[in-house]
């Protein structure tokens, strides 16, 4: 059985292992970027974090990247900072693949435009159940904290009350 701090994870077709020291204070924060290596099309991911060390190693490209992880994610399981590249500028955000939200739009709409050719009234019951559906899966998903420059996303820790929703002026600047 592997340790708490240790996990094999397949990500891009690669197997890596992450982890080389144990959690302190048991807290399983996660953190999954893009290996910011030229043409390298890697995700890295390593929980938790409060157990990494200085770097974490791209399994694909096998460099190694520095990663700052603050004693707010190590103590206080609170993202203050990306500890990828850094940057103190972070959003709030549902934690749900946009890909799906646009499938469901898409197939609720075409079904409803179907239907309004058969019955007005089925077309709008089309649509409710779509609204219901969107109102389901907000309630349900949680949210993930991400960065602005490098879009790293930390999951599984307290939420930061200092980052609010996404904002496309501060989106711009990067």
């Amino acid at each position: 059985m592997q340790s708490a701090g240790r996990r094999l994870t397949e990500l891009a077709g690669v197997q890596m292992r992450t982890g080389r020291h144990e959690p302190l204070n048991g807290n399983i924060m996660q953190i999954r970027f893009h290996c910011p290596t030229d043409k390298c099309v890697a995700i890295i991911e390593y929980e938790p974090l409060a157990g990494c060390g200085d770097t974490i190693k791209c399994p694909r490209c096998d460099k190694e990247h520095a990663i700052d992880v603050t004693d707010s994610m190590r103590q206080r399981d609170t993202v203050d900072r990306c500890a990828a590249c850094n940057c103190r500028e972070l959003f709030i955000r549902k934690d749900f693949p946009q890909v799906i939200g646009v499938a469901i739009v898409v197939v609720f709409g075409l079904a409803a435009i179907y239907y309004f050719t058969i019955s007005v009234l089925i077309a709008w019951s089309i649509l409710a159940a779509a609204v219901v559906v969107d109102v389901a899966i907000y309630l349900v998903i949680g949210k993930v904290t991400t960065c602005y420059a490098c879009r790293a996303q930390y999951r599984k820790c307290k939420l930061n009350p200092d980052h609010e929703g996404f904002d496309l002026a501060t989106s711009e600047k990067y």
